[in-house]
């Protein structure tokens, strides 16, 4: 693995853009200069400090999902763990580009006797020590203890009628529950720390984000106007209410959930023609940061693409010609 110096964006545009509440107007707040450098980097490839990616003969990666690295977590160390899906492993990096754990995942699901080798679409955080993997060809959740302690595996075929029928998106808050979004069926499964229902369906509900209270929020949008608004709920399966709206100059014409911090502040992102916005919004809506830049090409299509760590920092990902970066701000 090797660092890079270089600066992936020049110093962002300074503007004014309101979020509004749904009790009460915020104040306008400017816009800070902010820059994404790259963090780490890695080669193409399967060696020990390698991610596997697809390419054709130009050095362009294939189109589809699958073709790379689905999904990024960075832990409360500062360690990034990469769900490296097409060599099948997740690996965990120091925030100095040290290799510190190595999962194989072909080991764990025949441990597990699973039909298939694993190919991971998503992974987040359990329980303490422990790592939730998305698995698409088994269309199950893989729970991995980092402590060496044997691996459990929750189906779909175990939760009957609150079955899914495939898996897009893996969430958990601080009680162990394993939030699971099928976005074939639009709903998400809530399932506690062994994997049983817990509740019922949220139905429509996809594209979530999770606090460690189990505060959901998730996002409504109007995409004929430009408007988006966001809705939470307190606990998994009480009723929504509107939070926030996500207003500016331009039409809204994309956003999403990056997730919560530590601080239970929200994360958010949102697109106009011109521009790609970062938000932080507290528990009673206040926006605490707003970021504006050029709109990001990650060059492939992963689960994800941006996230935010326990402590708010910022990251997303990209892949060049020969190399697999991510990225962070300075």
């Amino acid at each position: 693995m090797m660092f890079k110096t270089k600066l992936f964006c020049s110093l962002l545009l300074i503007c004014i853009l309101s979020i509004v509440p749904s009790s009460a107007d915020t104040e306008l707040v400017k816009i800070p200069d902010i820059e994404f450098n790259p963090w780490l980097s890695f080669s193409q490839g399967d060696g020990i400090n390698q991610l596997l990616w697809l390419s054709d003969d130009n050095g362009g990666i294939l189109d589809g999902p699958f073709q790379g690295p689905m999904a990024f977590i960075t832990d409360r160390n500062g360690n990034l763990w990469a769900g490296d899906t097409l060599n099948a492993k997740i690996t965990a990096y120091s925030s100095r580009g040290r290799l510190i754990k190595s999962v194989d995942l072909v080991k764990v699901a025949r441990s597990l006797k699973l039909a298939s080798d694993p190919v991971l679409v998503d992974l987040c955080p359990g329980m303490p020590g422990k790592l939730l993997v998305g698995d698409a060809a088994n269309n199950a959740v893989i729970e991995i203890d980092l402590r060496n302690a044997p691996a459990r595996v929750f189906s779909a075929a175990d939760s009957k009628k609150n079955a899914w029928l495939q898996i897009n998106r893996l969430h958990s808050d601080g009680s162990g529950n394993i939030y699971l979004e099928d976005v074939a069926m639009r709903r998400t499964i809530v399932l506690d720390k062994n994997g049983k229902p817990f509740g019922k369906p949220l139905e429509g509900q996809i594209g979530l984000a999770i606090a460690k209270n189990g505060r959901t929020a998730i996002l409504a949008a109007d995409e004929s106007g430009g408007k988006w608004r966001v809705l939470v709920s307190e606990k998994p399966g009480l009723p929504l209410r509107a939070f926030v709206s996500l207003i500016d100059d331009e039409p809204v014409i994309w956003a999403s959930l990056q997730g919560y911090d530590a601080l239970n502040r929200l994360h958010v992102i949102y697109d106009t023609p011109s521009s790609r916005y970062y938000l932080a919004i507290t528990a009673d809506g206040s926006m605490v940061r707003k970021y504006q830049t050029a709109h990001p090409e990650p060059g492939y299509d992963p689960t994800v693409t941006d996230w935010v760590d326990a402590k708010g920092r910022l990251y997303k990902v990209r892949i060049t010609a020969a190399n697999l970066e991510i990225m962070t701000l300075k």
